[in-house]
C-alpha cells in the first residue's frame, strides 16, 4: 500500500495504491469531508486481488492533503474533479474506473461528463445529480433537493448540533465520539458493526493534519451547491454507469439513485436492502466488490 503525494496544482493531494499498476486501475473518490481511508481497506484488498489497480486519496481540506482557507480560495466540484484528473496524472493514467461515494460520486459525474476520455465506467454510489440543493435541506428549508433527508435524521442532526454548541468537545475522546454520534445513523437498517466504523473515524483523526476541522464539511457542500443538476447532460452520457444505492440511505434517499440509474442512458442498478449511507458491513462490501469488478470487466 505504497503512499505518495501527488501535486494539483499548489495542492498536495494525499494517495496511496492497491495492486499491480499494470492492472485496469479504479480511482476511489470519497464523499464530503470523509478522509480516503472511509474506503475500506477490506474493499481495496479485495478489489486488488480481483486483478485491479485501486488508488484512493484525500480531498483538498481533508486528511493529510493540503488545507485551504476556503473563505480566501473557495472551490466547487468542478475544482474537485480537475483534484481527482490530478491524481490520475500523478500515477500515469489516462483512464480509469471511477467510483464515487455521496459527494464523490457527485465529482465523478462531472468527471464522466467533462472528462469522458479519461473514464472507462462509473460506478455512483449513494448520490444524485443534484447535490445542490442539499444545502437547505439538510436545514430542514424547502428546497428542489427531493425528496429530501429523513425527517428522523434531520432531527438527530439538530440535536447532535445543539449539544455540540453548548459543550463543544475539547479532548481527542470527545471530538471523535462527536463525529461517530453524527456518522452513527448512516448505517441504515441491517446488521453493520458500529465499532468498526467509530474505529476507522478514530484512525481519521489520528492521521489528518487538522484532526478537528469542523467548516470541512460545510465547505464540501456548498462546493456542490455552485453546480446545478447534471440530470440533463446525463442523458447523453455514454459510459458505462452503474448505480448502488442503499434503500435506507436518511440523507440521499433512494430515490435519488433510482432517478439517477433511469436518466443515464443503458445504467443498471443495484439497491442494496437495509444499507444506508456509510459503515457497511462485509456482505456489503462484497456486493460493491463483486459489482465494481463486473463493470470494470473491459479493462
Amino acid at each position: 500500500m505504497p503512499e505518495k503525494t501527488v501535486k494539483a496544482g499548489e495542492l498536495q493531494l494525499w494517495t496511496e495504491d492497491f495492486g499491480d499498476p499494470a492492472d485496469p486501475t479504479v480511482l476511489l473518490i470519497v464523499g464530503a469531508d470523509a478522509q480516503a481511508v472511509g474506503w475500506p481497506d477490506s474493499l481495496c484488498h479485495g478489489l486488488a486481488a480481483s486483478g485491479r489497480h485501486v488508488i484512493r486519496y484525500d480531498h483538498r481540506n481533508t486528511g493529510k492533503s493540503t488545507l485551504i482557507d476556503y473563505d480566501k480560495n473557495p472551490y466547487d466540484c468542478h475544482d474537485l474533479a480537475r483534484d481527482a484528473l490530478a491524481v490520475l496524472d500523478g500515477y500515469g493514467v489516462d483512464a480509469a474506473h471511477i467510483v464515487g461515494g455521496s459527494m464523490g460520486g457527485f465529482i465523478a459525474q462531472l468527471l464522466a461528463l467533462d472528462h469522458p476520455d479519461r473514464v472507462r465506467s462509473l460506478t455512483l454510489v449513494a448520490t444524485s445529480s443534484r447535490l445542490a440543493g442539499i444545502v437547505p435541506a439538510l436545514s430542514g428549508e424547502a428546497s428542489f433537493f427531493s425528496p429530501p433527508p429523513h425527517a428522523d435524521y434531520l432531527a438527530h442532526m439538530a440535536q447532535v448540533g445543539a449539544e455540540l454548541t453548548a459543550s463543544p468537545p475539547a479532548t481527542r475522546e470527545e471530538l471523535i465520539e462527536a463525529r461517530f454520534s453524527a456518522y452513527a445513523p448512516l448505517a441504515g437498517s441491517t446488521e453493520f458493526d458500529l465499532e468498526e466504523c467509530r474505529a476507522v473515524l478514530t484512525h481519521e483523526y489520528d492521521r489528518a493534519t487538522n484532526p478537528w476541522h469542523p467548516d470541512a464539511s460545510q465547505h464540501a457542500i456548498h462546493a456542490t451547491a455552485a453546480v446545478g443538476d447534471l440530470a440533463p447532460r446525463l442523458r447523453a452520457l455514454d459510459v458505462p454507469t452503474l448505480v448502488i444505492h442503499g434503500t435506507d440511505d436518511p440523507i440521499i434517499p433512494v430515490e435519488h439513485g433510482r432517478a439517477l440509474a433511469a436518466t443515464v442512458p443503458g445504467a443498471t442498478g443495484l439497491f442494496v436492502e437495509g444499507y444506508g449511507h456509510v459503515c457497511p458491513n462485509a456482505a456489503v462490501i462484497e456486493q460493491l466488490r463483486a459489482a465494481i469488478v463486473t463493470i470494470s470487466g473491459g479493462g
